[in-house]
């Protein structure tokens, strides 16, 4: 009903303080370009950059590192149509008790227009993906998390191999990589390959199970350095459906053991690698990380494939480790259940209340998880 792609360009920037007003329906990959040639990054992005930047903040959209935050976190300002159709303007030091919560609103509170970002310059980073065994992965990464500036890791269900991928900053020169085998490893093999390995998946599971082991290739390293939105992002053209939750950091490591475990006694196998990351505490009402360090624990389907009983299991292992669910992505959750995982529920809702007391911009999803 409503569509912001018009709203896609840089309205001002504060060259000296790094802050830029943008549209709030720029995608991802057109803001990153566009901070890029003005000497200034995001200090955080996740790992697809397809969404509006209005879509990434409103859902909590994240990366990883345990010293860094959402999209949300670079939202200093906030310029919101509401219901009635007026204008409202918020930030920090004006209306700063709707800024709190629109940074993370899930599009409940109004219609955002405009976003300013605090950025900082714009870095490189050194990727380094190691694929070994899922054991080594761990002891790596649980290393890894507390001295690396983003760490994450693939583990391939059903196999014992994991993939870890640390981005670190650097200031060495780009590396050079061949088009051709970038396009090979990216596009052929990553996206193509693995997209024709998900369609027979779903005739001959066991089959494209065999396959797809085989084309793992156990203890691969490889290392780059490029602009920082160039390391975090990367083409996924092979369509999923995702479910995510977020869970105290503290807690990750033994969720993870029994998602795994769970995930191998399945019937029908995964094709799919689960993605584990971690996140800082922040202080967003409605954040996954609100109030603790976090680890992400996210899975995945082949478009057009049953999610349960998979995502029903993992949901379960979720609840009792106090799992948040990742706003944007595939949950059961209801508001009853979800107003007592997050302490600054009722100041959301407070707000929720001032500017769209009727449901204006309400949908069944928002109704299930903030009104019933």
């Amino acid at each position: 009903m409503i569509d912001l792609s018009n709203f896609n360009s840089i309205i001002g920037i504060d060259q000296e303080h790094m802050q830029v007003t943008v549209g709030a329906g720029i995608r991802l990959f057109d803001l990153n370009r566009e901070l890029e040639s003005h000497g200034l990054a995001l200090p955080n992005l996740g790992d697809i950059d397809r969404q509006s930047l209005a879509g990434a903040i409103s859902t909590g959209t994240h990366g990883t590192g345990i010293n860094y935050h959402s999209i949300s976190q670079a939202v200093i300002g906030l310029k919101i149509v509401t219901g009635d159709g007026g204008i409202l303007e918020c930030s920090p030091t004006e209306n700063q008790n709707i800024f709190e919560a629109a940074r993370v609103s899930l599009g409940a509170l109004g219609v955002i227009i405009e976003v300013t970002l605090q950025c900082v310059p714009a870095f490189r980073l050194r990727a380094i993906e190691q694929t070994t065994s899922i054991n080594n992965v761990l002891e790596l990464f649980e290393d890894a998390i507390g001295t690396a500036d983003h760490t994450e890791f693939f583990w391939f269900p059903h196999t014992e191999i994991g993939t870890l991928k640390i981005n670190s900053k650097t200031n060495d020169s780009p590396s050079y990589r061949s088009p051709y085998k970038a396009f090979l490893s990216d596009e052929v093999i990553a996206n193509g390959g693995f997209e024709l390995i998900n369609r027979y998946a779903k005739f001959f599971p066991q089959r494209a199970q065999k396959i797809l082991e085989n084309q793992i290739s156990t203890e691969r390293r490889i290392s780059y350095v490029a602009s920082s939105h160039k390391v975090f992002c990367s083409a996924r053209r092979v369509r999923f459906i995702e479910m995510e939750y977020a869970v105290p950091l503290e807690c990750l490591f033994e969720a993870f053991q029994k998602v795994r475990e769970a995930t191998n006694q399945l019937d029908h196998p995964i094709t799919f690698p689960i993605e584990v990351r971690v996140l800082g505490a922040d202080e967003i009402p409605l954040s996954p990380a609100y109030g603790r360090k976090s680890g992400y624990i996210a899975v995945h389907v082949y478009r057009g494939s049953p999610t349960e009983p998979y995502f029903q299991i993992v949901e379960n292992i979720m609840r009792t480790y106090d799992g948040r669910p990742h706003w944007g992505k595939v949950h059961t959750r209801t508001s009853q259940e979800l107003s007592d995982l997050y302490p600054e529920w009722n100041k959301f809702q407070l707000v929720l209340e001032e500017l769209d007391p009727d449901g204006h911009f309400s949908t069944p999803y928002l109704d299930r998880v903030l009104r019933n």
